[in-house]
Parts: C-alpha cells; sequence; structure tokens
C-alpha cells in the first residue's frame, strides 16, 4: 500500500469549495507565522498549501480517472472470477 499524506479520492474532498479552502488555509497559516517571524514554519505551511494544491487543484480530475478505471478493472476481475466460479 502506497503511503498517502492527501487522498484527493476520499469523498470529502468532493466539492470544489473544500479543496480550495484545505489550499488556502495552510497558506494563510503561512502568512500568520511569517509575520511572527516564524520564518521556518511559515515555508512548512507554505509546502503543506502548495502540495495541497497541486494534488486537490491540478491533479485532482487524473487522479479520478485514475480512481474510476481501478475500480472498474477491479470489478471486471470479481465478476470474471464469478463467472469462472459458476462454470465449475
Amino acid at each position: 500500500m502506497k503511503f498517502q499524506i492527501l487522498d484527493p479520492t476520499h469523498p470529502f474532498f468532493k466539492p470544489l469549495w473544500r479543496r480550495i479552502l484545505c489550499v488556502v488555509l495552510p497558506l494563510a497559516w503561512a502568512g500568520v507565522e511569517y509575520s511572527n517571524g516564524a520564518t521556518g514554519w511559515a515555508m512548512i505551511f507554505v509546502a503543506a498549501g502548495l502540495y495541497a494544491a497541486y494534488e486537490l487543484l491540478f491533479m485532482y480530475d487524473h487522479t479520478m480517472k485514475k480512481a474510476e478505471a481501478k475500480a472498474e478493472a477491479e470489478r471486471a476481475r470479481i465478476a470474471a472470477e464469478a463467472e469462472r466460479s459458476d462454470a465449475d
């Protein structure tokens, strides 16, 4: 199983406004940290926000198509196994 920090296939991320909010909040918090002089924490939150933007906004459609194709292949495999067991 692949380790994943953020799972864009989770139903929580289906609405666009939630995905945008999950990008904006870490970036806004980075601004708070930077204004308080904590540049290390600001960089961490900028990185988290950019990662969320990449996964939830830029790659979301590709990831969902890939997940749907994987689910369809699994359904086809299960149907083929059921057909084989019925033939026995």
